[in-house]
């Protein structure tokens, strides 16, 4: 995969979302490229007026969410797309589509979404139309109990595949297990405890009151 400055704002853009601030080493992390690669392109951004520093703290500035908004829609619409119509799997689809949304730009773009029907989500659960919308409540910030999954703000394979294993789909109905430090998502179809990344990114909404 050839990287440019849409993944690099699309990387940032996910972190901001989920965890309210994007490191340098997240970004190295997520795009498989070493730290000094990023700060030499982080300072590109920022010479740009597309995001600020603050040592190693990154964050999108006005005009920077400007431009990765678009790259946003671009990149799950593509995941719509690539599910849709090549069939890729669920968790999967984000890691196929981080070429092929950069043909899914401007005109092009605009033209797959009309003929996908518009649709109001990414497979993740994501928002495509209003972007800034969709559940902020993360499993870190609520009490035990039951839950409706709503979308997962950083789509890493590790936890799609892990959510895919227990049929935790944006929409199922999930139980929230806390016990002192450790939290476990749970389905009539098993179990996993979820990792400091997870307890922040996987979003829910609220769900009635009877236990899975």
């Amino acid at each position: 995969m050839v990287l440019n400055y849409e993944d690099y704002l699309l990387t940032i853009w996910e972190y901001s979302e989920s965890f309210g601030i994007a490191t340098e080493m997240d970004i190295s992390r997520r795009l498989k490229i070493t730290l000094p690669t990023v700060s030499e392109y982080v300072g590109k951004l920022s010479a740009m007026g597309l995001v600020e520093k603050s040592g190693r703290s990154v964050k999108l500035t006005r005009s920077g969410k400007r431009v990765t908004i678009p790259v946003v829609k671009a990149h799950r619409i593509a995941e719509v797309f690539a599910m849709k119509f090549m069939e890729v799997e669920w968790e999967e689809v984000h890691k196929a589509v981080m070429d092929l949304e950069h043909l899914f730009s401007g005109t092009y773009g605009d033209n797959l979404y009309r003929n996908l029907g518009y649709p109001e989500k990414c497979p993740h659960g994501n928002p495509i139309g209003d972007i800034n919308s969709g559940s902020r409540i993360a499993p870190v910030a609520v009490r035990e109990g039951r839950y409706v999954v709503d979308r997962v703000t950083l789509e890493q394979i590790e936890t799609l595949k892990k959510l895919s294993g227990i049929s935790a789909y944006p929409g199922s109905v999930v139980f929230l297990r806390k016990e002192g430090l450790v939290t476990t998502l749970e389905t009539e179809n098993g179990s996993f405890v979820l990792s400091d990344i997870e307890n922040q990114s996987i979003r829910l909404r609220r769900a009635g009151p009877n236990k899975i």
